[in-house]
């Protein structure tokens, strides 16, 4: 089976076009076969939980629970959980944070070109590929 064809991805977003967006990349990419979305950290976690995808794109900025407290929780309930976080330019310092303490895979910085998000979920979803060392 090919990871990246047939894998389950989770979007979360505050922003509907932003997750469409996101969507299109990724299905003009040939990445994924199921999406699920969220427009905040709550949604993502109970999404996480009960779908169980293969990967989460999480925004930082977000009403209600942010990026960042939502990527903890998902991480605490599944250590494996791979996370990719998107956010500003302006929000570096929280992008580190999130990644160190958070446990983020990797991240994104907004607005994201189609090669960029391809080759980031590309490295997490297909074993071997990923760019972090052990």
């Amino acid at each position: 089976m090919n990871p990246l064809r047939f894998s389950k991805i989770l979007i979360v977003d505050d922003s509907k076009f932003f997750r469409s967006s996101m969507k299109k990349i990724l299905k003009e990419s040939k990445i994924g076969s199921i999406y699920y979305e969220a427009k905040d950290g709550t949604e993502a976690i109970t999404q996480y939980i009960s779908k169980k995808p293969h990967l989460v794109i999480m925004d930082i900025v977000m009403p209600n629970v942010d990026g960042v407290k939502a990527t903890q929780a998902i991480t605490k309930h599944d250590p494996n959980a791979k996370i990719i976080v998107i956010s500003t330019k302006e929000n570096q310092e929280t992008i580190n944070e999130v990644i160190k303490k958070g446990h983020a895979k990797d991240y994104l910085l907004k607005p994201c070109t189609s090669n960029s998000v391809a080759m980031a979920v590309s490295k997490q979803l297909v074993p071997g590929r990923s760019s972090r060392t052990k």
